[in-house]
């Protein structure tokens, strides 16, 4: 909306004050995943490979990607599906998936392991073409800019995951579910986000796609909201019991949400 002297009326956001940082949920909101099926199948004969140089006989390459690969990606969906809100340990469930077909891995090695499955799945990461240019923006107006994001899989390989598409470089701080032991809505994880961005939540905005992990998690804890669809479905109509204070399609709505009265 414009004033009479042509400027841009403030966002409904900023009624609570100024804007010092900006949190945003990772998936279905910075990036999307499409299954990279090639990846899997080669991360599969590596880890074969990986198990077989450290001694242990080498494992069928289709029993691995059913037996464990499989099974632990279905036993992570669940316990996302159930809304719990502690993070189920992936590392136990990698150990215990590997014991159940006879191996019996150390630390080290099922870490190794590990570490193949997940950087498999970077060749499935697409970045919203809104994205980098949001998180530019915000930064170069001096807001500190993180992510908070329900990931139980291995933390470090998660912020690997960052560098590799480039998001590393435009966030001041990452937070994951997997090295938190918490997931949205928990406050427990919203919290350590805001501790690792430095922002206090009065003085944060959070962005994500879902309203019970996302938008009522984030506000349950004192920060404002910004709800994001992306679906192509009908915007809900503000106020709604969504707690979310503003909706939008793209990333790009962002910035003028977040900005004082500016002239145009």
């Amino acid at each position: 909306d414009l004033l009479a002297d042509g400027r841009r009326a403030a966002s409904p956001l900023l009624q609570a004050g100024p804007v010092a940082a900006v949190l945003f949920d990772y998936g279905l909101t910075l990036v999307h995943f499409e299954r990279p099926v090639a990846a899997i199948e080669g991360a599969q004969d590596a880890i074969a490979s990986c198990i077989e140089a450290a001694g242990h006989p080498r494992p069928d390459v289709a029993l691995l990607r059913n037996a464990v690969h499989d099974r632990v990606e279905s036993e992570v969906a669940a316990h996302e599906a159930s809304g719990a809100l502690e993070e189920i340990d992936v590392a136990g469930l990698e150990q215990r998936a590997f014991a159940d077909i006879g191996l019996n891995l150390d630390e080290s090695l099922r870490d190794q392991c590990s570490v193949l499955a997940q950087e498999a799945w970077w060749d499935g990461v697409r970045l919203y073409p809104d994205a980098t240019a949001a998180l530019r923006a915000l930064r170069e107006r001096g807001l500190r800019v993180g992510v908070c994001s329900n990931a139980a899989y291995r933390s470090a390989s998660m912020h690997q995951q960052l560098a590799h598409i480039g998001l590393d470089a435009l966030l001041d701080a990452a937070v994951f579910s997997g090295e938190v032991g918490w997931r949205k809505p928990s406050p427990r994880l919203f919290e350590a986000a805001l501790r690792a961005l430095g922002a206090r939540a009065d003085e944060t905005v959070f962005v994500g796609d879902r309203l019970r992990e996302d938008i009522r998690g984030a506000a349950a804890v004192g920060m404002r909201t910004v709800h994001i669809v992306r679906d192509g479905s009908p915007l809900p109509a503000l106020p709604s019991d969504s707690a979310a204070e503003a909706v939008i399609r793209s990333l790009s709505e962002l910035p003028a949400l977040l900005l004082a009265t500016s002239r145009l």
